[in-house]
């Protein structure tokens, strides 16, 4: 009988009142075959589950046969292992009815244990698809489904409280649809999925809270999408906007690789030789002035002669006087957000306005100004939105994993099991100022 307790204890099978046969088989399921251990679940029950009545005495609940389950306990090596579990049935004198026993190994009216369901939700956990899951564990996608649907509810988020620190973006969730997320950028800790970006879901959804939880709000970090920037000043007035420092340096990458592709084309017919450098060479013309190599002499087949990086951009700066004034404005105030020199920042963009340059680098130099006040709080946080692009390439990842997602709670659940269920809680936090560091 010894091993018979060791193969209750392998299979957590911790119910005093199920005894294991001594009697260990194999059993064909579906072409699959699976090991079965056998055993019986008896009690005597302390009332009637449908009438209350307490069993005092055999006249009261009487025992009325058995009935078998099949129950999935787990896997070993690659053959599932099943119960073959013989139910007590009982019969209620009073009320005529009839009801099993009961086991914390399975729920009532499952044929899948406990155990097997917490495997699942850490299989879920991890980035991949559903079906591949039920595959391996040798079940059928939808107790997978149901158990998502199960542990999601356990995760949602309370309405009762916001943190001080908000980050949103938008991403493709379900089809066409664009979602917006919401984290905690100073913990790295996920708050919630939406399943719309527009203003008025949004509006709806933060209106849920209560009124002290929006004020205590104190920044909110966005991208560069305007409709945003009003709407969350609005919403909590008491947070400082916070505009994502990547996308400023985009916004001037993308305003400089305009005037280069406009040069190309006005030179095209006239300098080709220029035409085809500015083409080839756009990534050292994007990449930052400071960061340029200017030691390091190679040949390059569309210069004669040793050059550097340096030498390279000087040289194409040299095509055009206005594409340099831009080329310096530009890089100019990308140095002062790299730096975190508010100052710097202020004076380089008032001093943009006295040089002519490019309708597009007009454009960003303008729209630079529009949100200056919120590029003071980038340059002032440490705050970013890269957690947040994190999380939305993890969610590109685990729509890719399962081929895409046609049920938007099936993705926002894996998501949130995948970042509460693996998520390190004792990773250090940035300090929240620059000046702190």
């Amino acid at each position: 009988m010894a091993y018979i307790h060791s193969i209750a204890k392998l299979f957590e099978i911790k119910d005093p009142n199920i005894v294991l046969e001594d009697k260990v088989d194999t059993l064909l399921v579906k072409e699959v075959t699976c090991k079965v251990i056998f055993g019986t679940l008896s009690y005597q029950p302390a009332a009637c589950q449908n009438c209350g009545v307490v069993n005092r005495s055999s006249d009261d609940l009487i025992k009325f046969g058995y009935k078998t389950s099949r129950i999935k306990l787990t896997t070993l090596g690659l053959q599932p292992v099943l119960l073959m579990l013989k139910k007590q049935r009982f019969q209620c004198k009073h009320c005529q009815t009839t009801f099993m026993a009961t086991t914390p190994l399975v729920d009532e009216r499952c044929f899948i244990s406990n155990t097997l369901k917490q495997m699942i939700t850490l299989e879920l956990a991890e980035i991949q698809a559903m079906t591949l899951i039920a595959k391996r564990l040798n079940i059928s996608p939808t107790p997978v489904s149901t158990q998502l649907k199960k542990a999601a509810k356990a995760l949602n988020p309370s309405k009762q409280t916001l943190p001080e620190h908000i980050g949103i973006d938008e991403f493709r969730s379900v089809g066409n649809r664009m979602s917006a997320i919401i984290m905690d950028v100073h913990n790295h800790r996920l708050i919630d999925i939406i399943p719309e970006r527009v203003q008025t879901e949004l509006r709806d959804y933060f209106m849920r809270y209560p009124r002290e939880a929006r004020l205590s709000v104190k920044t909110v970090t966005i991208d560069m999408y305007k409709p945003y920037y009003q709407f969350f000043q609005r919403l909590f007035p008491n947070a400082e906007i916070i505009i994502d420092r990547f996308h400023l340096i985009q916004l001037l990458n993308r305003a400089l690789n305009q005037s280069r592709i406009q040069l190309m084309n006005r030179i095209r017919y006239t300098r080709p030789t220029d035409y085809t450098k500015l083409k080839r060479l756009w990534k050292l013309l994007l990449k930052h002035r400071e960061e340029l190599d200017f030691e390091r002499y190679h040949s390059h087949r569309l210069f004669e002669g040793l050059v550097t990086q340096k030498s390279m951009v000087e040289y194409l700066l040299s095509i055009d006087p206005k594409f340099r004034i831009e080329y310096e404005l530009i890089n100019d105030l990308k140095t002062d957000i790299i730096m975190n020199n508010v100052t710097l920042f202020e004076e380089d963009l008032h001093n943009t306005r006295h040089y002519t340059v490019s309708r597009h680098v007009r454009t960003a130099f303008t729209t630079l100004f529009h949100y200056r006040e919120a590029i003071e709080n980038s340059l002032t946080y440490t705050l970013s939105n890269g957690v947040v692009e994190g999380m939305n390439n993890k969610i590109k990842t685990i729509k890719r994993s399962g081929f895409g997602y046609r049920n938007f709670e099936h993705l926002r659940a894996r998501v949130f099991l995948s970042q509460k269920l693996l998520a390190r809680s004792n990773k250090p936090i940035r300090p929240l100022y620059f000046s702190d560091e």
